[in-house]
């Protein structure tokens, strides 16, 4: 029997190099995907969970969407929208009213009730997880229904961002409430008022959708749709130009004038509002990945000297991993979002590479002849992961310290995240809200998970200036006051290098030729935005 183990190389060399026939692989799959109103695509992460309250992540989000609906829905430029509720205002500074959308059901044809909308909130509130959606529905005082086909929701203190939070907290059936996550896994608990049904979930594989009968808004242009779970960047340039796929996400960039050059398909590109950066240790009095170059341990973590945090930053060539590893695709960060979007600080400018200063000013915190540092990332989540954590270990390098790498699956990567496993570690953020006190409240904020606080702090940076600034700015329901507010936190967080922004990245598609296929700043690949032209 021929061996069909392809290893990484050789795909890539196949894919750039056009072959028409990949170990017996036909080229008639996009002639039959076309012809049936089939669409399979190529995911670059794998979602860890169908449970649609245990762990926010993109993977996780963006399969859930296809599943579940949403009070307010986001559309593709983070800008909210009808969903389940058609309007909503704010009735006074603790109190907003939303009009649902009558005769909506349920894939299994029940009618969704105001019961199964409390349930949702209350169980994305309680459910237990280190990355939950608490910080989304924490402000929640109570939830009544004044009349029907109205909901009254009343917050603990102002919330002026509640609709788009409300866009996070997918809607189950109010009977699934204690079911097990795993009961969501195998589809028994997989039931959404949403525009696809689940029809198989293989972990780390596969997720098979068909269009939902029962779907209160226009039907899917495509009905019949495979999410393939395909890490490898070359084994999916692979397959889409060997017809096997259809659409393929994170697009190898030395791939692209591949794609380009082959009248069947089209790349598509889009910008995003996700941020790449470093988490740093700064929590703990010794860190488990950091060490003399002897390797004995050190007195003092060097990360809660902020000498240290700013050399590493001034260590890293921004411009040359936007240039190079990226190959343009990607916009070099100083803060959370591009300067000028709401919250971010014009006195914030990117940090100028400087291995010079950097050296000196490790030095001056008291290590001369640097230390060892392992840093660490996933290998299947991040564009070019690997690529950055190597690019940068070779930079810290510069300026004396002795570093390794170890790279490792998101699904693996993720929960050791989550557990403070590091000291350095790549990882990025998708800022949905189009503001900046959604990443701060994750990411920076002293981790509470019980208030929805730091819920990806992994570093577990804490700063009690920050925390009270940042709840009296996530109070105020002035947009203008809000922004001048966050602006200023911005100046804190980024000046005190809580953490290191690298760069924002740039979406890159490819489809099939027929496909029109709509990117979102929150680089959720969903089938819902693909139709046939």
């Amino acid at each position: 029997m021929m061996n069909r183990t392809i290893s990484r190389r050789a795909l890539m060399q196949w894919a750039l190099g056009g072959a028409a026939v990949l170990h017996g692989i036909s080229l008639t799959g996009l002639a039959q995907a076309a012809a049936t109103g089939q669409l399979r695509i190529g995911m670059a992460a794998p979602p860890t969970t169908l449970d649609p309250h245990l762990k926010s992540n993109a993977p996780n989000n963006a399969l859930a969407t296809h599943i579940y609906d949403t009070l307010v829905a986001n559309d593709e430029k983070s800008i909210s929208r009808p969903g389940l509720a058609t309007a909503w205002r704010a009735v006074d500074d603790t109190h907003w009213e939303f009009d649902l959308r009558p005769d909506v059901r349920f894939s299994d044809g029940e009618p969704l009730t105001v019961d199964d909308i409390v349930v949702s909130f209350d169980r994305a509130n309680t459910i237990d997880s280190t990355a939950s959606f608490r910080t989304y529905t924490r402000n929640i005082k109570s939830i009544t229904s004044p009349e029907t086909g109205k909901l009254l929701i009343e917050t603990k203190q102002p919330e002026p961002l509640l609709p788009n939070s409300l866009s996070r907290i997918r809607i189950i059936r109010a009977k699934f409430k204690d079911t097990p996550s795993d009961q969501f896994n195998n589809g028994t608990a997989a039931i959404g008022t949403g525009p696809y049904v689940l029809k198989e979930y293989v972990s780390g594989n596969r997720v098979a959708l068909s269009a939902n009968p029962n779907y209160w808004g226009p039907k899917p242009a495509l009905p019949d749709v495979e999410l393939r779970i395909v890490t490898d960047a070359g084994a999916r340039l692979a397959n889409l130009l060997a017809g096997d796929l259809d659409l393929v996400e994170q697009v190898p960039y030395e791939g692209v004038a591949r794609v380009e050059q082959d009248e069947r398909f089209h790349i598509i590109r889009g910008v995003s509002s996700r941020v790449v950066f470093f988490s740093l240790d700064t929590f703990r009095d010794v860190t488990p990945f950091i060490s003399g170059k002897d390797g004995k341990p050190l007195d003092r973590n060097p990360l809660k000297d902020l000498r240290v945090r700013q050399a590493l930053s001034m260590a890293i060539d921004r411009s040359a991993i936007v240039e190079r590893l990226m190959q343009g695709n990607a916009i070099v960060a100083s803060q959370f979002l591009p300067a000028g979007a709401p919250g971010t600080s014009a006195a914030i400018k990117p940090v100028p590479f400087d291995a010079a200063k950097a050296t000196a000013l490790l030095a001056e915190a008291g290590y001369p002849d640097g230390f060892r540092l392992t840093i660490h990332g996933p290998n299947d989540r991040i564009v070019n992961d690997s690529k950055i954590v190597q690019a940068v270990a070779q930079m810290f390098s510069r300026i004396g310290l002795e570093v390794s790498v170890e790279v490792m699956p998101w699904s693996v990567y993720a929960d050791k995240a989550d557990a403070h496993e590091f000291s350095v570690n790549l990882d990025s953020w998708g800022v949905n809200t189009g503001e900046t006190s959604n990443p701060m409240t994750a990411l920076v904020a002293t981790q509470n998970p019980d208030a929805g606080m730091g819920i990806a702090n992994s570093g577990r940076y804490s700063n009690s200036d920050l925390d009270a600034k940042l709840a009296v700015a996530k109070r105020t329901l002035d947009d203008t006051k809000r922004e001048m507010m966050l602006s200023e936190l911005s100046d804190i967080v980024f000046n005190d290098v809580a953490l290191i922004p690298l760069h924002h990245e740039v979406l890159v598609v490819a489809a099939r030729k027929d496909l029109q296929f709509t990117t979102r700043a929150d680089q959720y690949t969903l089938a819902m935005n693909a139709k046939i032209v």
